[in-house]
């Protein structure tokens, strides 16, 4: 396990360490659903990694939404790309390998003529370097890998096999821990990256919303149990809730 890991704060640290915002207030949208006008009201929370409910959140969402966009772009290849631990530090390793794989996808371009269609995540090693997973959509010979990768200045180790889609989900948890995503190996770069032609978080742009700096709890009280519809996550905390418009809160 990396020193980076190894840093990784226990889950009291993140408790303590808290947004203080996180979850205080409400945003509450005016909504149009199958015909009806609705008013929803949801927490509004910090959505950081480093948060301890935001920050498990984004994990199951990055992975649910991987295993979707894999499926739907049959990404069946899985490669792996290394570095020589001689070409740069393990604090480098994040910038470094990013740029590589930068270069290295001008080679595939060129090669295949298009654009090729990835999801790439990034992983330490037990040294402490970086190194790339990444979800593929067609097939690449090894060896051309191989070579095309060290003359821009990667590693020697690369590996590709074709992995069954409908069990992307198992290579995910694998290479794709809470932990992993969770540490301060991330703190100045993403975690993955994609293709122009994936949108792993697609914006929805449904209704008018406005920021009210209350609580949810404070409106779930005024409602009681009259609500349209609700979610309560498993710590029983209430995500959010609908109305009809009605009556505005």
């Amino acid at each position: 396990m990396s020193n980076s890991l190894k840093s990784l704060p226990s889950l009291d640290y993140y408790k303590n360490n808290r947004n203080k915002f996180c979850g205080c207030w409400t945003l509450r949208g005016q909504l149009k659903v199958n015909n009806n006008n609705i008013i929803r009201y949801s927490r509004l929370t910090c959505k950081r990694w480093t948060c301890p409910d935001c920050g498990i959140k984004r994990v199951r969402m990055l992975k649910h939404a991987i295993t979707k966009i894999a499926r739907e772009k049959n990404l069946n290849r899985f490669l792996t790309l290394t570095l020589d631990h001689k070409t740069c530090t393990p604090e480098e390793s994040l910038k470094y390998i990013r740029n590589c794989w930068n270069k290295f996808r001008t080679y595939l371009k060129r090669k295949h003529g298009q654009s090729i269609t990835f999801i790439a995540i990034v992983e330490p090693q037990k040294s402490g370097h970086a190194h790339l997973h990444i979800l593929v959509d067609r097939y690449i010979d090894q060896r051309w890998i191989s070579n095309k990768w060290r003359s821009v200045g990667g590693g020697r180790m690369v590996f590709i096999k074709q992995v069954d889609i409908h069990r992307i989900s198992n290579y995910l948890s694998k290479y794709l821990t809470k932990e992993l995503l969770l540490s301060h190996f991330f703190s100045k770069y993403r975690r993955y990256t994609t293709s122009r032609d994936i949108q792993m978080f697609p914006k929805q742009s449904n209704g008018t919303w406005e920021l009210i700096k209350r609580p949810l709890n404070s409106f779930v009280k005024a409602v009681g149990i009259e609500f349209a519809d609700s979610f309560v996550n498993k710590d029983g905390e209430m995500e959010w809730f609908t109305i009809m418009d009605t009556k505005i809160l």
